[in-house]
């Protein structure tokens, strides 16, 4: 029994690995436009998918492809169900031929392609065919952040570092990336450079559940470096003395911020709340990263990238606004209220953000 079980699994594995091997050249087909009956059924579809029915919703997407096999928005759809139902092979199945098409969906049928590989546990093929859409579409921040994930997923920390980096320098409004970015940065020991990319995820996503997860992530790269002492009265400051400088040297930041953490807890500073150290901490951050970025490698990624939108942050009167806005989501009873009456300072806070010019980092 087990053997004819081995033989009869041989022609499924070659014919997964035949649709993947597929997936790895360029579209040169031409998609038929839907006409008006299709676009219903495709939105039919859409709705169905989106109230959880996704077999209801596949249905609607095959009655298009039997009339039009050519409907490349129908096959993408189509995919994004087989995924939702966790039908990896169908996925791959669908979406690989989607991927044959020149169209605009071309980047979303390489990063389903990837997703149903990776979620199906074929990282290696998913990494492949990740860097394969790259080259169709190098523009793509979010094939280039599907990559990281997957890279992640495997504990693959440089390439994901590198591939997350390129996504952020490609949309740096994606919020995702972000936290990506300053997770990766976190696991390989960049404590600023992490701080800088989860404090960045949180103005673009202040009041989410993944917006209390980086909060953790700023409080604990902020803090990190200090502890009090076992009388009480005296505070630890530890210096991580072998830091990575690969992203910049940040040692003599580091310092600083481990000492600013310890004057939290002295005389001067015992009657003041939770955010008013933190606006009055994060501009002395800002500040310092200033007076550093002189004497500074900038052509490393954290000084060229973040570094300077801090600066000017802080330069532009926004530090309080900022603080506030980013802790939507903690148990800080004063931010609730102070952001319901100081409206304005929020609005010119975020339209400058918004109209901030990110370089454009190699």
């Amino acid at each position: 029994m087990k053997k004819r079980i081995q033989i009869a699994f041989i022609p499924l594995l070659l014919l997964a690995w035949t649709v993947k091997a597929q997936n790895l050249q360029p579209p040169t087909l031409a998609p038929s436009p839907s006409t008006e009956n299709q676009q219903r059924l495709i939105k039919a579809g859409v709705e169905l998918h989106d109230q959880g029915d996704y077999d209801g919703a596949v249905n609607r997407y095959t009655e298009v492809l039997k009339e039009n096999p050519n409907n490349v928005l129908a096959l993408y759809e189509a995919s994004y169900s087989y995924w939702a139902q966790k039908n990896y092979q169908k996925c791959i199945e669908v979406a690989s031929k989607a991927a044959k098409y020149k169209s605009e969906l071309l980047e979303l049928a390489y990063i389903q392609l990837g997703t149903c590989l990776d979620d199906s546990g074929d990282s290696q093929h998913a990494i492949e065919n990740y860097k394969f859409g790259i080259q169709l579409v190098p523009s793509s921040s979010l094939l280039h952040y599907n990559l990281a994930i997957t890279y992640h997923r495997v504990e693959q920390l440089a390439d994901a570092k590198m591939a997350v980096k390129k996504a952020v320098v490609l949309n740096p409004n994606h919020p995702g990336s972000q936290l990506l970015l300053s997770r990766v940065f976190s696991q390989g020991s960049y404590k600023i450079p992490s701080l800088l990319a989860a404090l960045r995820f949180l103005i673009l996503e202040a009041n989410s559940q993944r917006s209390a997860v980086a909060l953790q992530l700023v409080k604990k790269q902020l803090r990190s470096g200090v502890s009090p002492g076992k009388d009480g009265n005296n505070i630890n400051i530890f210096l991580d003395t072998g830091q990575k400088k690969d992203e910049g040297d940040f040692q003599s930041v580091d310092l600083f911020m481990s000492l600013m953490q310890a004057a939290n807890f002295t005389e001067k500073n015992k009657n003041k709340t939770e955010i008013q150290l933190l606006v009055e901490n994060l501009n002395s951050l800002c500040s310092v990263l200033s007076e550093s970025s002189s004497k500074a490698d900038r052509s490393k990624f954290t000084w060229q990238y973040y570094v300077p939108y801090f600066i000017e942050l802080k330069q532009q009167g926004h530090t309080e606004a900022f603080v506030y806005y980013i802790n939507q989501q903690s148990s800080i009873a004063e931010v609730n209220d102070w952001l319901e009456h100081n409206k304005n300072k929020v609005a010119n806070f975020l339209t400058w953000s918004r109209d901030y010019r990110w370089p454009k980092v190699d």
